[in-house]
């Protein structure tokens, strides 16, 4: 059997761009399970902007006037339902260093459904994620129950969270990252380099044809069933 590709996805819920990234990737993950595996990696996008210099999109006035239409289209382009919260930008570090911990338990089986929650909960319900019983929702959701938000929010205080987190986002920068979402595929298989990056939520039909998948669009189970 030939090796798998894998594809990291490095991503902040505090963007849009990386939610429209996530479940599109996630979906041809799904869709393509013999091709690649989707390899989540949580990291803090603000810390990205301080290490690399960039500036977020919305502080651009002129990108930030645009940007709620911009959502919108992609947002329903892709099947996602939400708008810009009334709280944006605001911190994303406790709900990152919350996915962080929850990437070291059970394998990490739990970070795509935990994401997910945050950004209904933010971009989809206009939610502050910063406040602890929202946080809590979204861990207990997430996992269907099997994790105890208390307990993981916890750890997010925890000096080995707090590194790991660091740490990720160090990776990222290293690698040439200097916003979210960013992608690295490693067409044959991860080995000791770094990966070929791809930045956005639109080059899709740039990198998936190396790991011998076709872009059809933002929905490949269409179909299908």
């Amino acid at each position: 059997m030939a090796k798998r590709a894998v594809v990291e996805l490095f991503y902040d819920v505090v963007s849009p761009y990386s939610w429209l990234g996530f479940e599109i990737a996630c979906r041809y993950a799904a869709a393509h399970p013999d091709r690649f595996v989707l390899r989540l990696r949580p990291f803090f996008l603000g810390g990205v902007m301080h290490g690399t210099g960039n500036q977020p999109p919305a502080f651009l006035p002129a990108r930030g006037l645009y940007m709620p239409k911009d959502v919108a289209r992609s947002f329903e382009w892709a099947g996602l339902s939400g708008q810009v919260p009334s709280r944006f930008p605001l911190s994303t570090l406790k709900a990152m260093r919350l996915l962080t911990a929850v990437s070291d338990l059970e394998g990490g089986k739990h970070v795509e459904g935990v994401s997910r929650q945050l950004w209904h909960a933010y971009w989809g319900r206009d939610e502050d994620i910063t406040d602890d019983t929202v946080l809590e929702r979204c861990v207990r959701d997430g996992s269907s129950g099997a994790l105890e938000g208390a307990r993981i929010l916890s750890r997010c205080a925890e000096a080995g969270v707090k590194e790991a987190l660091k740490a990720a986002t160090q990776d990222a920068i290293d690698r040439g990252a200097y916003g979210a979402p960013t992608f690295f595929v490693h067409a044959d298989g991860e080995g000791q380099d770094g990966g070929e990056m791809f930045f956005g939520s639109d080059r899709f039909h740039l990198w998936l044809p190396l790991v011998g998948v076709q872009w059809v669009g933002p929905h490949p189970l269409r179909g299908r069933l």
